[in-house]
């Protein structure tokens, strides 16, 4: 399915992972600094008190894979919101990263 996308749906495919990898990578750190109570997400904050880390691991890569399939659908259907629909996504990650970073690691 990605392979059969044009090069440039890759790049903006993979900058999307990319970004929601950086939400991921920095929320461990930063909960194990301030602790769960800091998380505003409640799905995630319950998740990660039944299952620790892995239950938000896990919760991210898949809701990335449906992003992800969603905006390759959207990129084949609809090409002229490809751009900005893979903005979006990779706005939100980087907001989910920078949270964790300023509110987390930094402060």
């Amino acid at each position: 399915m990605l392979l059969s996308a044009p090069l440039r749906s890759q790049r903006l495919l993979l900058i999307v992972i990319a970004a929601q990898l950086a939400d991921l990578v920095t929320f461990v750190p930063a909960i194990g600094r301030v602790g769960i109570g800091a998380e505003q997400n409640p799905i995630v904050r319950d998740l990660f008190m039944t299952m620790g880390a892995a239950g938000p691991a896990a919760f991210k890569v898949c809701a990335t894979v449906a992003v992800v399939a969603l905006l390759y659908r959207v990129g084949v259907r609809y090409p002229n919101l490809a751009g900005r629909s893979c903005m979006v996504a990779v706005g939100l990650g980087l907001l989910g990263a920078w949270s964790n970073i300023a509110f987390g690691l930094v402060s």
